[in-house]
């Protein structure tokens, strides 16, 4: 093989390296976001619940009201 193809060949595998190294740590970050995702999704979730719940319990006829400066 000629000097020129085995140092193409080279840059060619460092290359295909540097992109298998940045694909794993994309990939690490892309797992950590949906774990995060998922745990804020439930806190939503039991929130929204926590939220109705207060709202059935509160008094009939009780009127929720903006505050005057809204």
């Amino acid at each position: 093989m000629s000097q020129d193809h085995e140092t193409r060949l080279e840059k060619l595998e460092i290359d295909l390296a540097h992109a298998n190294h940045t694909i794993d740590e994309l990939s690490t970050v892309v797992a950590e976001q949906a774990r995060q995702i998922d745990r804020v999704t439930r806190k939503l979730v039991s929130m929204t619940d926590q939220v109705g719940e207060l709202l059935e319990n509160t008094a009939p006829g009780h009127q929720i009201e903006k505050p005057p400066h809204y």
